[in-house]
């Protein structure tokens, strides 16, 4: 046996060595290149190379997106800003309409006080008004036109507020105050100088006749108004160098909060014709500043924010090198790293791979008595020995099972004589006692070989319905045999049911459990009914009796569950057989019918055998 299994493992070695003989094809395109100088390549195009790329195009996208947030965000600081300050306007603007409504518009006595104005106590008067209505800081000033040519006890001309007279041709007011006299009565903000050359903020608005709209007859101004909008520039915090600034609509310049500047060319260049609002960026004076602003409609003003922009996103800009320089650090330690793992791997798997050229099935290698490594290379390597020689022992028992596979069809071959021999002598048997004149031995005889062929059945587990009735029966008419004039067997069998597949020896040891623990001793009293019957798509074998021993269904079922119970192996055997072919759903069940007999349903599946 040794020499044979010898000379298979040499023929398949042999065979082995011809095909790796023969040369492989496309040698001449494989890459010259070692693995560890392949493994380095690979790291820097697809690791390195790609994160450097990546890298400088969001270095870049990242500048541009701050800008754009930075811009964003200022834009909206600009916008709230200038909302405050309308707001602080707009309470201007509803006190002087308030004031001139009250006064003018909707008194007619007040009309006739305010142009008749001619002795000092309506001078007092008039001045004690509108000292009333100054507020916050504020100095609210009339200059009306003289139309009744009134004498007043004073010269008026050096007030710069309160009560004031003018003559028809607004003689005495600055510029911009004659210029809104031809307005038709809206506010608007303008820089005044008063005679000591102090400049100051004015919101001013023409008073016109309330008899004629088209006239106007006076010049409501309310000075100093800069002291309410500071409040609103310097809540404001911004950073060194830059500046906030209002414009009017004449662009002039309001004021400012900041210590920067700016010119109205530098406004045109930079900002230009725009829309209502927005922000932009421009290089001035060698350093890049942010632009951002916003016009009111309501009173014609824009508000400016001039802003360095490295003052804003310095910081940022310092942080995303720091992150370059770190990046590149980080990128040659990796490097340093990979090479260290490269040489820590290649070795080791090229050792394997020279065993595993060199290994062929069967054949005995010398292995190196050198220590394994602790790591994965090493359980890798001392895995693949063991492999080999799992192997080589699988090919020689494989050899030694294929021989005793052989031996054992002989005998399978020898058995399948035997119960053919004792067929033969049974048949012998029972004609014999026919012809002694013996029926009922003949009976037994004939019984019992129809038990032995069915039972072994060539070897096969399914059989015929049909098939196993006759099993039954046969085991049957042996009981009667044996228990005479003891029990009696009704069978209703639906015949079309024969040609169904069902496992074998399924139905005689319930009849052989329904004899023994049930009509076996009830002295001809005792029935037993066998059924074979369909319940959908269903083949059903019920086995009855009425024996006088009551039995418990449930206590029947956990037999039948307990692996290692003494009692009921036949039926547990039956139960499990059933379930291991045609799952949990068929099986064996017990149940007291409505007689009050024991009843055992068999239940299987409504299946034809191959062909």
């Amino acid at each position: 046996m040794s020499t044979s299994a010898g000379c298979s493992r040499e023929c398949w070695g042999s065979h082995r060595q011809n095909s790796a003989s023969k040369p492989e094809e496309g040698t001449g395109l494989k890459l010259k290149l070692k693995l560890k100088h392949k493994v380095t390549l690979a790291f820097l195009v697809l690791i390195v190379l790609p994160f450097i790329v990546v890298g400088w195009i969001s270095a870049y996208v990242a500048v541009d997106t701050i800008k754009e947030e930075v811009g964003s965000t200022t834009l909206q600081l600009v916008k709230q800003n200038h909302v405050t300050i309308d707001k602080t306007i707009s309470a201007i603007n509803d006190r002087t309409v308030t004031l001139l409504d009250n006064h003018f518009f909707s008194n007619p006595a007040g009309y006739s006080f305010w142009t008749g104005i001619d002795t000092l106590n309506e001078i007092q008067q008039a001045d004690n008004i509108l000292e009333s209505w100054s507020t916050g800081g504020t100095e609210y000033a009339i200059y009306m036109r003289n139309i009744e040519r009134r004498d007043t006890p004073f010269d008026l001309s050096h007030k710069t507020k309160g009560f004031k007279y003018l003559d028809n041709d607004a003689g005495g007011l600055p510029d911009a105050m004659v210029s809104n006299m031809d307005d038709s009565g809206g506010g608007a903000l303008r820089i005044t100088h008063a005679e000591t050359g102090e400049q100051t903020i004015s919101f001013m608005r023409s008073i016109l006749n309330p008899r004629d709209y088209n006239e106007a007859i006076g010049l409501l101004v309310v000075n100093k108004v800069e002291v309410l909008l500071t409040r609103d520039m310097v809540s404001v915090e911004v950073p060194s160098a830059a500046g906030i600034f209002l414009f009017n609509d004449k662009d002039e310049l309001l004021m400012s909060a900041g210590s920067g500047s700016i010119s109205l060319a530098e406004i045109d260049k930079n900002i230009g014709p725009a829309g209502p609002y927005g922000f932009t960026f421009a290089e001035e004076g060698g350093e890049e500043w942010l632009y951002a602003y916003s016009d009111s409609p309501k009173f014609h003003t824009r508000l400016l924010y001039k802003i360095p922009l490295a003052s804003i996103t310095g910081k940022q800009i310092w942080l995303q090198n720091m992150l370059v320089i770190i990046s590149v650090v980080f990128l040659a330690f990796v490097l340093t790293f990979v090479l260290y793992l490269v040489r820590l791997v290649v070795k080791p798997v090229v050792k394997l791979v020279s065993v595993m050229k060199i290994y062929e099935p069967g054949k005995t290698l010398s292995w190196t008595e050198e220590p394994l490594r602790h790591d994965e290379f090493g359980i890798l390597y001392g895995s693949f020995v063991k492999m080999t020689k799992r192997l080589d022992y699988s090919i020689e028992e494989n050899y030694v099972m294929q021989l005793k596979q052989k031996e054992y069809e002989l005998l399978m071959l020898q058995s399948q004589i035997t119960p053919h021999y004792l067929y033969n002598t049974l048949d012998s048997i029972y004609w014999y006692a026919l012809d002694s004149g013996n029926t009922e031995v003949g009976e037994m005889v004939r019984d019992l070989s129809m038990l032995l062929r069915i039972g072994l059945s060539k070897g096969r587990k399914m059989i015929t319905a049909g098939e196993e009735l006759e099993h039954a029966q046969a085991y049957t008419r042996l009981q009667e045999k044996r228990y005479p004039d003891t029990f009696e067997v009704c069978w209703q069998i639906d015949e079309t049911l024969s040609g169904y597949e069902t496992p074998k020896v399924i139905i005689q040891p319930l009849i052989e459990n329904a004899i023994i623990h049930g009509v076996r001793g009830m002295d001809g009293e005792g029935e037993i009914r066998v059924s074979a019957v369909q319940s959908e798509d269903t083949l059903r074998f019920i086995v009855e009796d009425n024996g006088h021993l009551p039995v418990d269904p449930d206590e029947l079922s956990a037999i039948m569950q307990e692996e290692h119970s003494p009692k009921g192996y036949g039926i547990r055997n039956v139960h499990q057989r059933i379930q291991l072919h045609y799952g949990e759903a068929y099986g064996l069940t017990y149940e007291r019918s409505d007689e009050g007999w024991t009843r055992a349903i068999i239940t299987l599946p409504l299946r034809k055998p191959p062909e």
